[in-house]
């Protein structure tokens, strides 16, 4: 009697293979949400001033470029090169090591960080205080 082994696919890339979750979240707080960070919302109701009473999955796509919205997929496509970049630093030309160093210390001087921001909703909602939240 013989015996078969099946062999799986090797990832080539190397990439290690994400899932991406498109969700929604819904919550009370005790205090006003308008300009506060995520993180700041998120403390508040660590510390008990607030419940987060939904967190829905809207969608899951298990490649980047699944992603319909475009603006969330460059900025997922981005995050993946930067990464790579940052994996593969030292094979990189001294050169262009160099460029990299100079931009990031340019953008430390001068870019603001970047913090969501909320938005009011559309006037049609049927929740007159519904907000959305847009990153970058």
């Amino acid at each position: 009697m013989s015996q078969t082994h099946e062999m799986l696919p090797t990832n080539q890339n190397h990439e290690p293979r994400d899932r991406y979750f498109s969700f929604q979240i819904k919550g009370w707080t005790n205090f006003d949400p308008m300009d506060k960070t995520l993180a700041r919302l998120a403390e508040g109701i660590d510390q008990g001033n607030g419940f987060l009473t939904l967190v829905e999955v809207l969608t899951v796509e298990d490649d980047v470029a699944s992603i319909q919205d475009e603006e969330v997929r460059t900025c997922f496509e981005n995050l993946l090169a930067a990464k790579r970049l940052i994996r593969n630093f030292n094979e990189l030309p001294a050169k262009v090591k160099e460029e990299l160093r100079a931009a990031l210390r340019a953008e430390e001087e001068v870019a603001p960080k970047n913090i969501v921001t909320l938005v009011p909703g559309s006037s049609a909602s049927p929740e007159p205080a519904s907000v959305g939240k847009r990153w970058p």
